[in-house]
């Protein structure tokens, strides 16, 4: 039983996969201990940190939003879906649909996925100046403009009497999928100190390495259903491109080739300015950790994200479909073999030639660009509220997209610990509201609560979770002499009265 609920869980991951970069990790990347962390929203924040050493050991984040596939929360929640002894609920008639229904209306379907493991991670401040490596293993999803009918014939088959005989005109559906390796280098730099102000300009640069990439660009297809088998296709007009880590001659899963497929890069670019509480600067002394942490009012940000691709050309395919038609009969007799006899399939079924649809054996995916907003209010003591607006840049139709968000995040923040609740509009159309708790070194968090607590329908999720440590500014060794030791500065020298 605990086999058969494992891959269950596993077929229900799968269905969401297309809809799993959590989205922001808005608990992580605002806060004063945010660190390298807040580097993956503009590096150019790194300087605003309490911490001058800042390390992460370990992290993750998931993230999945789709207006597609769901289960409805009167039958089950998340936890139940991970105890031993819940049944499963019924609801489509094949065994590969069972465990979920779909949401009935004629709206283009959206699908994002964002999964992030970072490993150890650090940053290092020494005056105006902060350096940052991160390390991460990052999966992105995304399928926009879907239409309508096209979920329902997966979930219900052709045999759907209700979807047949009606002529389907679709337009400008994608997606795009990849997973990688990714190494940074983040800098930030206080290039000027206007009065009670500061500038910073900030940046990274990303080595990517990717273990699979795959796009389906669909720029017009027009068909008709007529029965379970025959299939009409009037003009059809697509590109897909892939690099999975299969042998495509066999129907197992067996990796073939080099471990990573492609590789490239990106960069993010960064700029804050800081209102400053202080008129004027505190240096403290020479060492990196005598420079005291400088209180602010409020800070405004700007940065573009994931500028880059990657350029693969191993166990690569790229095949077009260039205003081609077909008439096909005995559709249903279509089998899945291996994945190089299905698209020698498609290239007869709509060529006449099993080899014309391949046209190259490289391709490239971009990053999921963005451009973000960020403000952060210092109102009193321990509170604080951040917003963040972000909006996914479209380069091209083959690159993977992150969904466009808008967050108010209030905040409660203590040196040890620290209380966040995120609110945010998904797509301008989806409320969330979530929480995250920092106590000492471990923060988890959601953007998305109802889902945890069982209050909304299973149609995505968002957690993340943070395991590290820093040092803060200000604070050296009690031992050592020098500004550390200035009650300003953290630590309270003992009066000795004059020898007499």
């Amino acid at each position: 039983m605990g086999r058969v609920k494992f891959k269950i869980l596993i077929l229900f991951f799968i269905v969401f996969a297309p809809g799993l970069e959590a989205q922001e990790m808005l608990g992580l990347a605002f806060g004063n201990y945010s660190g390298i962390n807040s580097s993956f929203l503009n590096p150019a924040l790194m300087t605003g940190s309490k911490a001058y050493i800042d390390v992460n050991i370990v992290g993750g984040h998931a993230f999945a939003k789709n207006n597609w596939a769901y289960v409805p929360k009167e039958d089950m929640n998340i936890w139940e879906l991970l105890q031993s002894d819940t049944l499963i609920p019924k609801y489509g008639k094949w065994r590969y649909n069972g465990i979920y229904t779909y949401y009935d209306n004629i709206r283009p379907k959206q699908v994002f996925q964002f999964a992030r493991a970072i490993g150890p991670s650090a940053m290092f401040q020494d005056g105006n100046f902060a350096f940052g490596l991160s390390f991460s293993a990052r999966a992105v999803s995304s399928a926009t403009n879907i239409p309508f009918e096209i979920p329902i014939f997966i979930y219900e088959g052709l045999t759907y009497e209700k979807m047949q005989d009606v002529v389907y005109d679709d337009y400008n559906f994608n997606f795009s999928s990849m997973s990688w390796m990714e190494a940074g280098a983040s800098w930030a730099w206080d290039f000027a100190r206007p009065y009670k102000g500061k500038l910073t300009l900030g940046g990274s640069v990303k080595l990517d390495l990717a273990y699979h990439g795959a796009y389906s660009v669909n720029d017009h297809v027009n068909y008709i259903v007529y029965d379970p088998k025959t299939v009409q296709v009037f003009d059809y007009n697509a590109e897909f491109g892939f690099a999975l880590p299969v042998n495509y001659d066999s129907a197992d899963i067996i990796n073939q080739g080099p471990t990573f497929k492609g590789i490239g890069g990106g960069v993010d670019i960064g700029f804050v300015y800081t209102r400053m509480k202080s008129s004027f600067p505190l240096r403290g002394e020479s060492r990196a950790c005598s420079k005291p942490y400088e209180d602010f009012i409020y800070k405004i940000g700007v940065s573009l994200l994931d500028l880059g691709a990657v350029y693969f050309n191993k166990n690569t395919q790229k095949h077009n479909f260039d205003n081609v038609s077909v008439f096909w009969a005995q559709f249903d007799t279509v089998e899945f073999h291996n994945i190089n006899i299905s698209m020698k399939q498609l290239s007869k079924a709509f060529y006449g030639d099993p080899d014309k649809s391949e046209t190259g054996d490289r391709m490239s995916i971009g990053l999921p660009t963005a451009l973000s907003l960020q403000f952060e209010g210092h109102f009193s003591r321990n509170i604080y509220v951040s917003a963040m607006f972000m909006q996914p840049i479209l380069l091209n139709k083959k690159q993977l997209r992150r969904p466009s968000q808008i967050a108010i995040v209030p905040r409660f923040e203590h040196d040890i610990l620290a209380l966040s609740i995120p609110v945010s509009i998904l797509q301008y159309e989806y409320v969330r509201v979530g929480a995250a708790l920092r106590y000492g070194p471990l923060t988890i968090g959601s953007e998305r609560l109802g889902t945890l607590l069982g209050i909304s329908d299973l149609d995505g999720v968002d957690i993340y979770v943070a395991l590290k440590f820093s040092l803060d500014k200000g604070r050296c060794s009690s031992k050592n002499k020098g500004a550390c030791s200035n009650a300003a500065f953290g630590f309270r020298k003992k009066f000795i009265p004059p020898a007499r």
